[in-house]
């Protein structure tokens, strides 16, 4: 009987699997849903960011949310965000645009690969144009899309 057990554990594994699996909740989320989530979550972020708003900005991310900046720390949360952006906006920072190329749903959320252009200082307080490439998370809650890490890159200065 001892060396039955082993099998017996295995089929009954096999039998069990299949309908573990299919019981598994799934939301239907297709990369198309999420593409028009992400795009419209870049709308809001550039009117955001057109009207100088840090807390509408921060009110983007999820409320755990990291970003991680081109230069410094990682931010944690929306009061880090929000008071990230508040110090772009004292040092001049205006214009920008997101354009989301590709995003990739997975379960309630996924990620994208997005292009950007912003109006930044320099270390001399200079405006400048800077191009980069962002890839963020997204998720959605019961209020909406929100990103829930963001990481830009500079490609240009």
């Amino acid at each position: 009987m001892p060396r039955r057990l082993p099998t017996l554990l295995a089929l009954l594994a096999l039998v069990i699997t299949p309908v573990a699996i299919q019981a598994l909740p799934t939301t239907g989320l297709t990369d198309g849903a999420l593409l028009r989530g992400a795009t419209d979550l870049a709308r809001r972020y550039d009117a955001s960011y057109a009207a100088r708003d840090p807390a509408a900005l921060a009110a983007l991310y999820t409320p755990d949310a990291v970003l991680i900046p081109t230069t410094g720390p990682a931010l944690r949360g929306r009061d880090a965000i929000r008071a990230f952006y508040a110090g772009r906006f004292a040092a001049g920072s205006g214009d920008h645009e997101i354009k989301v190329i590709e995003v990739h749903a997975q379960g309630d959320g996924g990620y994208g690969l997005a292009q950007f252009r912003a109006t930044v200082p320099d270390a001399s307080g200079e405006l400048h144009t800077v191009k980069g490439n962002m890839v963020a998370v997204y998720q959605r809650d019961p209020d909406g899309w929100h990103m829930r890490l963001a990481e830009p890159s500079v490609s240009s200065p």
